[in-house]
């Protein structure tokens, strides 16, 4: 059913959540996976490579720390190929110029739960992927806040 996925990652925990998912599919169809990341900023900026490898998660791991686990967990689970893609600028921007270049059978991102306002104030990465991606998304939602 598909030969390569995209999961779109960051450090966030949404961001984390469509890494699993995005290995949890690569293992489970013996796919491709690429792991890819848009560090903020145009062109290579050192400060920018540097957000890579300063700790991010709770338990103190850098976010290339994290991406190194998700690949090796991938591969030891039965992905086919992983590799792991980093770029700069805008991250709709560069994940469309990506896929525009890479085929993808599906793309995996995370949402970060934004309100309807913001999503239209600020645009939401996830909402402008389903509409203009050349292949389906899907969206891992942010975990919802049980009620008190």
């Amino acid at each position: 059913m598909f030969a390569r996925i995209v999961a779109c990652v960051d450090s966030s925990p949404t961001g984390r959540r469509s890494c699993r998912a995005g290995v949890e599919m690569a293992a489970r169809f013996k796919c491709a996976l690429t792991l890819l990341h848009v560090l903020p900023g145009k062109g290579r900026d050192a400060n920018a490579d540097l957000a890579a490898l300063v700790p991010s998660a709770e338990d103190g791991r850098s976010l290339e720390d994290q991406l190194t686990d998700a690949r090796d967990e991938a591969r030891t689970r039965g992905a086919a190929q992983v590799e792991v893609v980093m770029l700069h600028g805008d991250p709709l921007e560069q994940i469309l110029a990506y896929l525009s270049h890479h085929k993808a059978d599906l793309v995996v991102v995370g949402t970060r739960g934004l309100s309807r306002g913001s999503r239209l104030l600020l645009g939401s990465v996830s909402s402008r992927l389903v509409t203009e991606a050349p292949c389906p998304v899907l969206v891992v939602r942010a975990v919802a806040s049980s009620p008190a």
